[in-house]
């Protein structure tokens, strides 16, 4: 009962904190529109140029351009839910070499969880509201079946998790090569932007990297592959609930090895 008690609280405290920072952000109504409007065109740019690509090949390694737009669409929401919800792993490298991780561990509650959520990012409202769009616009354009739209919320939540994770994963390497780069997090970035395409398009070596290593591809393209007659098991379904939780467990155990290293700038 009492660690029940004890979780409910930490839980009320991380609801406060991103509460408040998002409250914070949102007095800033011109950077809202601004980054609202940029997202958006950024990526209508990016599906531009696909579509450009689909007029040319009307498939891509088999998937036609509505099943290619459900891609796109999750890729998109799932940015857009990390940038909204999990932002603050992005100001790691700087955090460390300015030891503003000190007050964080004063804190009585999880510091990485607590870290993540105190920096939400306002343009994430235009990725996930385009990805959205063009998730609805492919699934109406297919006439997917009820379960198809049922499963949709879940894989997105899936899929924000598990590329939250692996951000955390290349951001901990601050603790070790210290320097206020961001490079190494790009990385995880474009693997994820890699995902906008079928899988299948990729050499061998790459799709299993984007299915086991990094698994993007849990979250949308192997259910996509189900949910389409791709030839995936059914199996797969399990797949990216089973990626989050992995990749979110790894997560925690690279944060945890970080701090055992970190290092105070005693200022």
């Amino acid at each position: 009962m009492a660690e029940e008690r004890g979780v409910a609280a930490s839980l009320r405290v991380y609801l406060r904190a991103y509460s408040a920072s998002l409250q914070a952000k949102l007095e800033y109504r011109t950077d809202l529109a601004i980054g609202l409007v940029t997202s958006m065109m950024l990526q209508a740019a990016g599906l531009s140029l696909l579509w450009i690509v689909l007029r040319v090949a009307p498939s891509l390694n088999g998937w036609t351009a509505p099943q290619v737009l459900y891609l796109f669409g999750m890729t998109a929401a799932c940015l857009g839910g990390s940038e909204l919800f999990f932002n603050q792993i992005w100001s790691l490298p700087g955090a460390i070499v300015m030891g503003d991780l000190d007050r964080l561990l004063t804190y009585p509650v999880r510091a990485l969880p607590f870290f993540l959520l105190t920096r939400p990012e306002l343009h994430a409202f235009g990725n996930v509201l385009t990805g959205f769009s063009y998730v609805t616009a492919s699934l109406l354009w297919l006439s997917a079946p009820w379960y198809v739209w049922l499963a949709a919320p879940l894989l997105w939540l899936c899929g924000m998790l598990v590329y939250t994770a692996v951000l955390v994963w290349f951001g901990c390497l601050s603790f070790r090569v210290l320097g206020p780069q961001l490079s190494s997090m790009m990385v995880a970035h474009n693997l994820l932007q890699a995902t906008r395409y079928p899988l299948g398009a990729y050499p061998r070596g790459v799709r299993f990297a984007l299915l086991f290593l990094f698994p993007f591809g849990a979250f949308h393209y192997v259910p996509g592959s189900i949910f389409f007659g791709h030839g995936a098991p059914l199996i797969g379904l399990v797949g990216a609930p089973l990626a989050a939780l992995v990749t979110m467990w790894l997560a925690q155990r690279a944060w945890d090895l970080g701090l055992a290293s970190y290092e105070s700038t005693g200022s």
